[in-house]
């Protein structure tokens, strides 16, 4: 059965055309079929052009079956860009999002520019970084720069209208799916980028909110990351590894051992063989210092973090196989997401932070290997500056749970402290050694707390713990 509308209107969030809504069934990763609706909506690609194209975002929506229910929860995707996106995965996700809908419909949205939306803005060429010479910081970014500018000029040479790939934008496409969907008030449910989206949304729209649920927080103006943040994990790592029977014996200080071995790498670049990821070829990659900053920063907010300790040791033991293998994954890449960098630089201008890294990436031990070079090209992409409207203070008496790990160097506690103080009606949940990847580390343990927060009749009288303790498991061999 398939059902098929045409609905044409103009609100706060501009012109909207609901032109797709069908039945899909999904076989699930878990075995299981599962039954939706697929459906697609055309959007102005900038909504302060009165010229603007559209592109079209297509969207999922599980029902509930109860007979009473709830707003609907609107999922907000992390990111941004991720490749493949979370709709390109329905059949992973479903399971998931199914046990969100005892009392409510799910809706999934793709983020413009990405995944099965159109345009969807990936760059025609990979970018490739010279493997005969350590990492370094000027010529990368010179790279990076040059990469981008002409990915953004193949866009624009094809009509697109790129300074509306932001997440103003954004909020405004998932206004415009409520509407098309004729729902009064959602509910939100956002991690990472998507806690970023997810409090946009909140901001613009507050009066269509009725609950949030956010992991891995990252507030309005939290997209530039801090270096001294890298700082204080490797801190608060080190001294599990003291605590550690195994590992402390030849670990007696982990940052001491990480600071020792960059040292060398700074004094002496060294090569190593390791397999192309594009030919599969054993070849050659030279590496430095930045490459072991970068490889650090890239695993020390992840669930691997708790092997960091022992492919430190092994490097001090001469063996760089584990960076090598590493490291060229950033020097050879697949075509990078013009939408992700327009994106996120869009939302760095809203960031006071920005003056902060200039700061503390001097004598941080990562430098600022947290936020790569992806700001480097701010000015030479024509993104919105939306700076003005994430700054502004707002107040919110609108009920929010937060979820965050502690030792998610991406999206520290300290993001959540900060959200808190805007929502007066606001509670934390820590995961003890929780990294950015909760959902692979303890979804055992927060599936129930997140399920009981979004079905309960009273979201402020829904009791939740405080802490939760997630398995450390530190790799020692």
């Amino acid at each position: 059965m398939v059902l098929l509308f045409l609905v044409n209107c103009i609100g706060q969030e501009g012109n909207y055309e609901l032109i797709a809504l069908k039945r899909l069934n999904v076989a699930g990763s878990d075995g299981n079929s599962y039954t939706g609706e697929m459906g697609r909506i055309k959007v102005p690609e900038n909504r302060n052009s009165s010229t603007s194209k559209f592109i079209e975002l297509p969207f999922f929506r599980l029902k509930t079956e109860h007979t009473d229910p709830f707003p609907p929860i609107f999922i907000f995707e992390g990111g941004p860009g991720d490749n493949p996106s979370a709709l390109q995965r329905l059949n992973e996700f479903i399971p998931l999002l199914k046990q969100f809908s005892a009392r409510s419909d799910v809706v999934l949205i793709e983020q413009r520019g990405n995944g099965g939306a159109e345009p969807r803005l990936s760059c025609p060429e990979t970018l490739q970084l010279p493997l005969d010479a350590p990492l370094n910081i000027e010529a990368f970014s010179a790279i990076y720069k040059a990469y981008m500018s002409e990915c953004s000029e193949y866009w624009q040479g094809l009509g697109r209208n790129l300074r509306g790939y932001n997440v103003i934008s954004m909020a405004d496409d998932v206004e415009a799916v409520r509407k098309a969907l004729s729902y009064k008030k959602i509910m939100l449910f956002g991690g990472s980028f998507g806690s970023h989206h997810a409090l946009t949304y909140v901001k613009r729209y507050p009066e269509n909110v009725e609950r949030i649920l956010l992991d891995s927080p990252e507030g309005l103006t939290h997209t530039v990351k801090l270096p001294y943040t890298a700082d204080k994990k490797l801190a608060q790592l080190s001294e599990l590894v003291t605590g550690d029977s195994i590992l402390s014996v030849e670990i007696p200080s982990f940052t001491d051992l990480v600071n020792h071995i960059l040292d060398k790498l700074e004094k002496a670049a060294i090569t190593v063989k390791t397999r192309h990821p594009l030919t599969n070829e054993v070849v050659d990659i030279v590496l430095g210092k930045l490459d072991l900053q970068f490889v650090t920063a890239q695993v020390l907010g992840r669930r691997q973090y708790r092997e960091l300790p022992y492919h430190y040791l092994q490097m001090k033991k001469g063996d760089y196989s584990w960076l090598a293998s590493r490291a060229i994954g950033l020097r050879v890449s697949r075509a990078e997401s013009l939408m992700a960098a327009l994106t996120d630089n869009a939302s760095a201008t809203a960031s006071k932070r920005r003056e902060m890294v200039k700061l503390q990436k001097q004598d941080a031990i990562l430098g600022d290997a947290l936020n790569n070079v992806i700001f480097d090209v701010m000015d030479v992409l024509p993104i919105m500056d939306i700076s003005k409207e994430l700054n502004q203070n707002f107040k919110s008496d609108i009920p929010i749970l937060i979820i965050c790990g502690s030792q998610d160097v991406r999206t520290p506690v300290d993001n959540a402290w900060e959200i808190m103080e805007d929502f007066k009606n606001s509670r934390l949940v820590i995961v003890q050694h929780g990294s950015h990847d909760l959902f692979r580390e303890a979804l055992d343990l927060l599936l129930p707390i997140m399920k009981g927060y979004l079905a309960a009749d009273s979201p402020l009288e829904y009791k939740v713990p405080a802490m939760v303790v997630a398995p450390l498991n530190l790799r020692v061999k």
